[in-house]
């Protein structure tokens, strides 16, 4: 999938995260895959340097029977946002 995403809040840092999409039903995903839009808001907080730190992983529902988890990796930020997303299938790996 590629990702697009826009957003306004207050914040500031850079973090690297994992996205791990649960479907909950074929349709949800069939669902996900020709429409692939979220809309949130979210608060999150990430520190990590290597072996020691700590973050918060965020768990959204971005569409009927799909749930996004995002657990960071390292970085830090803080930041509030409301945020809209577009997931698009992407041809070279499917």
């Amino acid at each position: 999938m590629k990702m697009i995403s826009f957003g306004a809040g207050i914040g500031i840092g850079l973090k690297s995260y994992y996205a791990i999409f649960i479907f909950e039903n074929k349709s949800g995903f069939d669902n996900f895959l020709t429409s692939g839009w979220s809309a949130d808001g979210q608060a999150d907080a990430t520190a990590d340097a290597g072996d020691q730190g700590a973050s918060v992983s965020i768990a959204m529902n971005i569409a009927p029977g799909v749930t996004l988890y995002q657990i960071a990796n390292k970085g830090l930020a803080a930041q509030a946002t409301v945020q809209g997303t577009k997931f698009i299938v992407d041809d070279d790996l499917n």
